[in-house]
């Protein structure tokens, strides 16, 4: 039986687990941002910003390759599997570039980008999976 496009179940899951890290990251940037301008000054609140952005584009890029992967497994485990280390190793050097960027091209405050990096992988912690309804 055909379902004609109609997403599945742990499809609509996964897509909302990843939505709402994604909120839950950019809210947590946001606050640490807006922390560092009142105390720190406009530099470190930017350099904040920078580094929380690369933790997401961290994050899209490994939800994006996980999705592969797990369509992926489906078909051929093996494969499916190869393409779970990929996306880890493509979300590493998404992340370093990004942050090496950031800190040696840009000449931004490596501590602020910090910061915001921390506060965006934080985000981790309070994204539970959810189910579909």
């Amino acid at each position: 039986m055909a379902n004609f496009g109609m997403p599945h179940a742990a499809d609509i899951a996964y897509r909302r687990t990843l939505v709402r890290l994604l909120l839950i990251q950019s809210a947590l940037i946001v606050a640490v941002s807006v922390y560092l301008v009142l105390s720190k000054g406009n530099e470190f609140g930017l350099a904040a910003l920078y580094g929380g952005a690369a933790s997401v584009a961290g994050t899209i890029v490994s939800g994006w390759r996980v999705k592969v992967a797990a369509d992926e497994a489906v078909n051929n485990t093996t494969l499916g599997m190869a393409e779970f280390y990929k996306a880890t190793a493509l979300r590493f050097i998404t992340i370093i570039a990004l942050l090496a960027l950031g800190m040696g091209v840009l000449d931004m405050e490596a501590l602020g980008i910090l910061i915001g990096f921390i506060a965006a992988q934080a985000g981790y912690f309070f994204a539970r999976p959810l189910r579909a309804r």
